[in-house]
């Protein structure tokens, strides 16, 4: 089998209204999906990369002018060796970041190949752990329009649907934030309110996660840690920038919250250095951005060396949704996978020609559908397509 062509999709929608977080303020969604077609008709692959706030035209110009001239004529069930063969040619500028988050796409979609010609769904292939995975709802961003009662009142609605925790967004208070745009801010004490109101709506015996969307200095994150200690939150998600590596350490040394971090990094080595120096005691890589599924199982197996738990960000569309949780799945470290709870078309209904998952009473568990279990509808795409 081979690769015979590269096409990426690039998607764009206007939510009802803007969400806030403690680096800024935004209302559009945007993602690049990525196909990989086969010199077999039956058999495509399904991928996604991440281009977060960035041009749409940029990252499509890295997938299909240097990385598909490298990857085109190569066996798609070979995704190692594509993997080596970008990494390797693209060195020079690459390594990490916008090629390497260029490239989780078509890794992605090699994997989700290997699968449907394997006859089996990813999930067994990259390992067949099958632990059901606890489900929790993703939001709680800053909104111009919410009250604190109704804050409240969506993470309530949230745990009655049956979701087993809710993270939030904190930190976008005036002493660390030096971007005079960034609207909403709170004083620390207010956003302590938030993260109480958040404890008492989720409940007791539900997790309630915490993101400060590496906004923090680490003399500040201390001061929410031991806020957060108080308030039995399950996790302090990127709270320092990903660069700060010994603030972080200094910080995880200092809190019983465990560390989860970092999505906005990249490459299996990367996450090894975070997890050898004490940075994180949750490894939480974003499957389109690290590297792909290649990168991201090497994540997993080292956090498994050093007994530490695996989740994944997941906040895009069902491409990158499917590719966390066949990896969460496969894996016995494996564990919390991310529902983003605010709306988006490019998840189910709409998006899917038959649901990926199926959740009973929070936890979800995979389907037998071979590769990613992800049926894209092609035709629906335009009503999202954009020209890069």
């Amino acid at each position: 089998m081979k690769i015979t062509g590269v096409e990426t999709f690039s998607l764009s929608w206007r939510m009802p209204y803007p969400i806030t977080y403690a680096k800024g303020e935004y209302q559009d969604r945007e993602a690049v999906l990525v196909k990989v077609t086969t010199d077999d008709p039956d058999i495509v692959g399904w991928g996604e990369s991440a281009m977060w706030g960035g041009p749409h035209a940029a990252t499509v110009a890295v997938i299909e002018r240097e990385i598909a001239p490298l990857v085109i004529g190569e066996d798609p069930r070979r995704p190692e060796l594509i993997w080596d063969k970008v990494y390797q040619a693209t060195y020079m500028h690459g390594r990490k970041g916008m090629v390497v988050a260029c490239l989780s796409g078509i890794d992605i979609a090699c994997w989700d190949i290997m699968g449907k010609a394997a006859g089996l769904p990813l999930w067994r292939l990259l390992g067949g752990y099958g632990k059901p995975i606890t489900c929790y709802a993703s939001s709680g961003y800053y909104r111009r329009d919410q009250s604190l009662e109704e804050f409240a009142a969506v993470i309530a609605k949230a745990r009655d649907e049956g979701f087993r925790g809710f993270k939030m967004k904190i930190g976008n208070i005036a002493q660390v934030n030096h971007h005079d745009d960034v609207p909403l801010r709170h004083s620390f004490d207010g956003d302590v309110a938030r993260i109480r109101a958040a404890r008492e709506a989720i409940g007791a015996d539900r997790n309630l996660m915490v993101d400060g969307n590496c906004a923090l200095n680490p003399r500040v994150a201390m001061r929410y840690a031991e806020e957060l200690e108080r308030l039995e939150v399950r996790w302090f998600e990127e709270p320092v920038e990903p660069e700060n590596v010994a603030g972080c350490v200094e910080l995880a040394s200092r809190t019983r919250v465990p560390i989860a971090g970092f999505e906005t990094e990249t490459t299996a080595k990367t996450f090894a250095r975070l997890m050898d120096a004490g940075a994180v005691q949750i490894a939480q890589p974003d499957v389109v951005q690290v590297g792909g599924l290649t990168e991201m199982r090497k994540i997993a197996a080292y956090a498994q060396m050093r007994h530490l738990p695996v989740t994944g960000k997941n906040y895009s569309t069902s491409l990158g949704q499917a590719a966390t949780l066949a990896m969460l799945l496969a894996v016995p470290n494996g564990d919390y996978f991310e529902w983003e709870y605010d709306p988006l078309p490019w998840r189910g209904e709409g998006f899917l020609k038959a649901p990926f998952f199926t959740m009973t009473d929070g936890m979800v568990t995979g389907v037998e559908t071979p590769g990613l279990g992800v049926e894209v509808d092609e035709d629906k795409l335009n009503t999202w397509r954009v020209t890069p």
